[in-house]
């Protein structure tokens, strides 16, 4: 099948539109080509290459929907909008206006069960699910290391800023997010790295530590930490075999099986006593991380959330786990255009 995608990070080495779309539906089998966000480069690509789907991530700057509807339209093409979750390298799309993209694209996807269920009155005929997942060979150039203290990953917000306090005292403690170098604390900071940098970082900390999602994307959503799924950071740590610590919410378990795969945590003032105690215990911690790592590359692969959405179009050769973990395929360029 032919696929148009478009959005911001055309350029970028980690963008959303390579690892989540572009990559996983080449490794399927898919003839690709993404285009600059602009109504010229789509029109381009629609006219040059004829796709049977355009995907659109959707943000700021993006042609509106009435537009991509025009567009795609004249083309006979199935328009497609991909809304993203939380995101380690910038702000996820806008859910607030999703009634409007219902109505104008041929097929909307939410990234948490709490928004599908929300909208899924208006027809699920043109509303999917599509969660967070990973592409396993996007990490393939990480770099494994001795195992050692934690990683912390999210923004400096209040609550998030106490919570690190208290840990400040202990041992490799390193954060990664947006405002910590501001915040005098005894701790290792790095600002939010591309994605085979973030899986070594994973790979070389016993656990991984998701904090809350930042008050920002809270609001932008319209979620409690507690209504919103999994961030891209537990699959991506469990992919290079590191348990994660996240904060306890029905979407937990309908990912991992806690205690098994992943641990959880009540309230951000439990991470004082919890972590230490984990980490006094590496042989447990090596098998929760071994349990994540055969669950998210069995399930939580972004070829088999984009092969679940396109069954409906085309009937796709099953790739096995071990295929998708050990596959060693070429770089694709990506083609631009306007």
């Amino acid at each position: 099948m032919r696929i148009l995608v478009t959005g911001y990070g055309v350029d970028a080495t980690d963008s959303p539109l390579r690892s989540q779309v572009a990559d996983p539906l080449r490794f399927l089998g898919h003839e690709v080509v993404a285009v600059a966000p602009t109504e010229a480069a789509i029109r381009w690509g629609l006219d040059r290459h004829s796709p049977e789907i355009l995907v659109v991530l959707p943000s700021a700057g993006v042609p509106d929907r009435s537009k991509v509807r025009s567009l795609t339209a004249g083309s006979g093409t199935v328009a497609v909008c991909l809304h993203t979750g939380p995101s380690l390298i910038g702000a996820s799309t806008d859910l607030s206006e999703l009634t409007d993209d219902i109505r104008e694209y041929d097929l909307v996807t939410v990234p948490d069960r709490q928004t599908f269920d929300d909208y899924a009155s208006l027809g699920t005929f043109r509303l999917s699910l599509m969660e967070p997942a990973v592409h396993p060979p996007a990490v393939l150039e990480a770099v494994s290391s001795e195992r050692k203290g934690f990683m912390i990953v999210g923004d400096a917000d209040p609550e998030n800023i106490d919570a690190v306090i208290a840990l400040d005292h202990l041992d490799d403690i390193v954060v990664m997010g947006k405002g910590w170098a501001e915040v005098p604390l005894n701790i290792s900071v790095v600002e939010p790295l591309p994605l085979p940098d973030r899986a070594t970082l994973f790979a070389g900390a016993s656990l991984m530590v998701e904090l809350p999602p930042a008050l920002v994307h809270q609001s932008a959503v319209g979620r409690s930490p507690y209504e919103l799924g999994l961030s891209s950071a537990a699959y991506e740590a469990a992919v290079v075999g590191t348990p994660a610590v996240v904060q306890d919410r029905p979407a937990v378990s309908q990912a991992f099986s806690p205690s098994i795969e992943i641990i959880t945590y009540k309230s951000l003032h439990d991470l004082h006593q919890l972590l230490p105690m984990l980490l006094s215990d590496v042989a447990e911690l090596e098998k929760i991380g071994e349990a994540a790592w055969s669950r998210v590359t069995a399930e939580h692969t972004w070829s088999r959330r984009w092969r679940s959405l396109l069954e409906t179009w085309v009937i796709e050769p099953e790739v096995g786990k071990d295929e998708e973990v050990h596959y060693l395929g070429h770089s694709h360029v990506l083609t631009r255009a306007g």
